[in-house]
């Protein structure tokens, strides 16, 4: 991936004047389809970084896309219409999430995607990575593809184990957890509660509940509406079904992420600066787009 702050043609040089990848500058590309790809197949396209908005369709279900997507910064909820014609959610997609892979084989997307918020994201000609067909750049090419779907089946795998939990709170605590590995950071942007609802095939009112329940039980601490720090530890003992109270090293991180928010609330100058502009993913150290 490319930040076009610094490169807008692709191409970074190095101090002798030879060409480096088009990914090779980006924070994110270790977690990447692209920037774990091989030299090769990282120059056979042109990158391009851009922008997109809240409520944009990245991908549909059954069109072919023309061009391969790598989520640099945002979520993405996937969806699939079934049978019966009615979308419904399937999981969330986040940083280094590849959308639209089946357009290198010339076939129709599965799922589709909708951005939940702004974000950005790496577009490349599925053609251009089509033409990569011989020698071992080739063969290595198929294998990162091939473990970037393995990877993505076992999300949505994950995504729909947690209807399989009993309790609705340890089916969001579970959530909370894929959410933050999703966005890499244990400060997470929280969907809308009725779209948490919808992935857990509960209401609402239940997933409100949950979040304070969580809240209090010192599984996260809520920075504002959409926004919260997570304690790890205790949000994988509410998704084992363990309830008991807050205490010893869970209690003491749970204390840590309180002052350490805080902290931060309290020496900021006003005004404060929103924390929806927060960059929560390992690919934030890329520079932002002009």
């Amino acid at each position: 991936m490319l930040s076009l702050r610094t490169r807008p043609h692709g191409t970074t040089p190095t101090e002798e004047g030879a060409p480096l990848p088009p990914c090779h500058t980006c924070a994110g590309r270790s977690h990447c389809l692209l920037g774990r790809a091989p030299r090769e197949v990282q120059m056979a396209g042109r990158v391009v970084e851009r922008r997109f908005r809240k409520g944009e369709t990245l991908v549909r279900q059954g069109q072919s896309a023309p061009v391969l997507q790598i989520l640099k910064v945002g979520t993405v909820l996937l969806h699939r219409r079934g049978a019966e014609g009615i979308d419904r959610p399937v999981g969330l997609a986040g940083c280094g999430h590849a959308l639209g892979t089946t357009a290198l084989f010339a076939a129709p997307a599965e799922l589709s995607g909708t951005a939940l918020g702004e974000g950005r994201l790496c577009e490349v000609s599925a053609e251009a990575l089509r033409s990569v067909h011989h020698g071992a750049a080739a063969l290595s090419w198929l294998e990162a593809l091939s473990r970037e779907n393995a990877r993505a089946q076992a999300q949505l795998a994950d995504w729909s184990g947690l209807l399989r939990m009993r309790g609705a709170t340890a089916r969001l605590a579970s959530a909370l957890l894929l959410l933050a590995d999703l966005q890499r950071s244990t400060l997470v942007r929280l969907p809308t509660q009725a779209m948490l609802a919808a992935l857990l095939a509960t209401t609402r009112e239940t997933v409100a509940r949950g979040l304070a329940h969580i809240a209090q039980t010192g599984g996260l601490v809520r920075h504002d509406r959409w926004h919260c720090a997570i304690v790890r530890p205790r949000l994988a003992a509410l998704a084992r079904g363990m309830a008991e109270p807050v205490s010893g090293p869970v209690a003491s991180a749970a204390w840590c992420a309180a002052a350490v928010v805080k902290h931060a609330d309290a020496a900021a100058p006003p005004p404060q600066p929103s924390f929806s502009r927060a960059r929560t993913s390992a690919a934030s150290a890329c520079a932002p787009l002009p």
